[in-house]
């Protein structure tokens, strides 16, 4: 059994091992200035870099000549920060400009191997099963728009790391009990959401709520001491708030906003003031026609899972058919063969209700900012939610394994995931890797 399990261990370190060169390797092709928001994005761990020191939304250095916008000015600056020391390391052997950009992506392709790890062992807690585990470490991590964004700058990867990070967080303390290690994952994951990008808050906030009422619950059932419980809790809000509150005091200190959004907004509001043209453009009339009237969903699909550069490179409409077929069938399975189970865990469902609240949110998040502030149906603003709906597959292929005769799953799971390496490496390699508009 020992001898099994170091085994299943190793095969999930080496995938990670080849995946985080994967994702290297596209980051060190990637040109600059070819992918959302990463020229400006870079301007935060360069100056950090030049400096030693974190920026201010005014400076210039960190401003894109129009519209004024700045990164600098909200407090998610851990990013940033982990990129600015990652390039610190590769100036002791070299300060070649495309090298230092390559080290700043760092963060990015750590941030995608954590996500896989955690997703990993979360679908081993649900499923007990360690193929269709290590099959999820394939799902996730060879997803084209998921290594695009292990591979250039920017937040949306770190959230979505916080996510995976708090979801595994709240498996462990599910499937045993809550304990000060198991607080100290979640802490370290509402710390990296709160950190890295405010799109993740909506987990942020049924992840606390499943984590009082699960405190509660085991409490109640005697699986915890009240006292013990209670120094579980009280650990973990110190521990985030030390490490959350000093960026946020500070983002109020210089701007007299917490979360820089209403500062990001009057820096634009300044730029049309001064003559400037508008540079982002709500659609104004409301969510339920922009559902409907628009194109919204269909490009916030494709682009969570295969659209490249900026929103300008679309693989054939057949991949597209391929991914909602593919993730489709898991959580349908997921929900159907739940349905039809007599007895019920409770924790269980109270867990998945919770984290469909949280996935409704996000959308509702992103559509509300599209209304608001910029029609932007970026797959990126949503991929919060590619942790759980990973889960939720390979529990879903995990039940149809379990209803199914087992002379098939032999044959179909392994037979599956080749064909879905195979299409998802020919998707990156086609259109990002021997693509000149993006290589360079």
């Amino acid at each position: 059994m020992k001898k099994y399990k170091k085994l299943t261990l190793n095969i999930t370190f080496l995938s990670i091992a080849i995946l985080l060169v994967y994702y290297l390797i596209v980051a060190y092709k990637l040109k600059l200035n070819v992918s959302p928001d990463e020229l400006l994005r870079y301007e935060i761990p360069l100056y950090i870099y030049q400096h030693g020191t974190l920026p201010v939304g005014t400076n210039k250095a960190v401003m894109l000549p129009y519209g004024n916008y700045s990164y600098a000015y909200y407090p998610q600056l851990l990013g940033g920060v982990l990129s600015a020391l990652f390039m610190k390391v590769m100036s002791l052997f070299s300060t070649d400009p495309k090298l230092l950009l390559f080290a700043a992506r760092w963060t990015s392709a750590l941030m995608g191997i954590v996500t896989v790890y955690c997703v990993v062992q979360t679908c081993r807690l649900f499923t007990k099963n360690n193929f269709l585990s290590n099959m999820s470490a394939v799902v996730v991590g060879l997803l084209p728009q998921f290594v695009y964004l292990s591979a250039y700058v920017n937040n949306d990867i770190v959230a979505i790391a916080g996510v995976s990070i708090m979801i595994y967080a709240l498996t462990l303390a599910t499937k045993s009990n809550w304990n000060y290690k198991n607080s100290l994952v979640l802490a370290l994951g509402i710390i990296i959401c709160l950190l890295g990008y405010l799109n993740s808050v909506p987990f942020v906030l049924v992840g606390i709520g499943y984590a009082i009422f699960l405190l509660v619950e085991q409490i109640r059932n005697k699986k915890l001491l009240f006292k013990y419980g209670i120094w579980i809790l009280v650990v973990a809000v110190i521990v985030v708030i030390v490490c959350v509150a000093p960026l946020y005091i500070r983002n109020y200190y210089l701007y007299h906003d917490f979360t820089g959004a209403r500062v990001f907004s009057a820096a634009y509001q300044r730029w049309l003031d001064d003559g400037g043209k508008p540079t982002m453009h709500p659609y104004s009339s409301g969510i339920i026609k922009l559902i409907f009237n628009t194109d919204w969903i269909v490009t916030t699909f494709k682009s969570m899972v295969s659209l490249f550069g900026y929103m300008n490179v679309f693989p054939k409409l057949g991949y597209y058919i391929f991914y909602l077929l593919f993730f489709y069938t898991g959580l349908l399975f997921s929900i159907v063969l739940l349905s039809k189970e007599k007895s019920k865990d409770t924790k269980t469902t109270i867990f998945n209700c919770l984290m469909l609240i949280g996935v409704l949110l996000t959308l509702f998040l992103s559509m509300y900012r599209s209304v608001t502030t910029d029609y932007q149906p970026q797959g990126r603003y949503v991929l919060t939610v590619l942790p759980i709906f990973i889960i939720w597959w390979t529990t879903g292929m995990n039940k149809l394994r379990k209803s199914s005769r087992p002379k098939y799953s032999v044959f179909l799971y392994p037979t599956l995931i080749t064909v879905y390496a195979i299409i998802n490496l020919t998707c990156v390699v086609h259109y990002v890797v021997l693509n000149s508009i993006l290589i360079g």
